[in-house]
């Protein structure tokens, strides 16, 4: 929606967009509808966080999305893969993120206990907000510090990753791993986007806990130590409240000193008071 007397002809969401998957069968409007959902929702938190949300037609270092097709889901089209993922201010997701069915083998597949449409979205963002917020900046010693030298080749750093990966699977329940995620540990810029992808989802669900009276509604959120402890109880009700419906933890992460550490830091980047 636009105010009234906008010049623009599409609202901030939709100015983001590149390519929009072809709408001509009705499961890719439901498809699209559930992208479109899931982006919004990740643009309500860059923006509730004052972060610089502007599109790439307006700004040299604006952000745009793509969500694609490949051969796996549409045999129409030229592309045999589509892979998820960040370069200069593009975020692309595969379309066959949308479909719960695909996903959901996928999770399985790749032993993942958690993947979301969601999750993607706050994830690639993140590689967005490094080059937006840390490259070049004085963030960059800390960074380097906590996640390690972000010029290490990265194909070959994912290559490894994936070759290995069945063996990194205790990063999810590990109390002492310095990773949030087993993905984390496959380059130091996907550790970032991992810990990245996390603070917002604390964000948001510690915001919407308040809103329902789960905790405080007037915790400040400044405060690290507090607002961590606050986020625990959080978790705890969101996995209870799962197994008593039968359900997987909603929440299969363990966050360590370390990985809290990390987590802070992006705090501080995002909100340096």
């Amino acid at each position: 929606m636009l105010p009234f007397d906008s010049e623009e002809n599409y609202c901030l969401a939709c100015a983001l967009n590149e390519m929009i998957p072809a709408l001509s069968a009705p499961q890719r409007r439901r498809w699209w509808g559930n992208m479109e959902t899931a982006k919004r929702h990740l643009l309500y938190s860059l923006l509730s966080l004052q972060l610089p949300v502007q599109s790439r037609s307006e700004h040299a270092q604006g952000l745009a999305f793509a969500f694609l097709e490949d051969k796996r889901m549409n045999p129409a089209v030229a592309e045999d893969y589509v892979a998820t993922g960040y370069r200069q201010g593009l975020i692309t997701v595969n379309l066959a993120e949308a479909d719960e069915l695909s996903r959901e083998m996928t999770r399985v597949q790749m032993n993942e206990p958690y993947r979301t449409l969601l999750g993607h979205f706050r994830h690639e963002s993140g590689h967005y907000y490094f080059e937006r917020l840390i490259r070049d900046d004085k963030h960059l010693v800390v960074f380097r510090q906590l996640f390690g030298d972000e010029s290490l080749d990265y194909a070959s750093a994912l290559a490894n990753y994936y070759e290995n990966q069945r063996s990194l699977n205790s990063a999810y329940t590990d109390p002492s791993s310095p990773f949030i995620s087993c993905y984390a540990q496959a380059h130091p810029l996907e550790d970032w986007a991992e810990c990245w992808a996390h603070y917002l989802h604390m964000t948001d669900t510690t915001e919407t806990a308040a809103q329902f009276g789960i905790i405080d509604a007037d915790i400040d959120r400044s405060d690290f130590s507090s607002w961590s402890s606050h986020w625990e109880r959080v978790t705890v009700a969101l996995n209870a409240l799962n197994r008593s419906m039968g359900l997987r933890d909603a929440y299969p992460f363990v966050l360590s000193d370390a990985v809290l550490t990390k987590i802070h830091f992006v705090h501080r980047v995002i909100d340096p008071r």
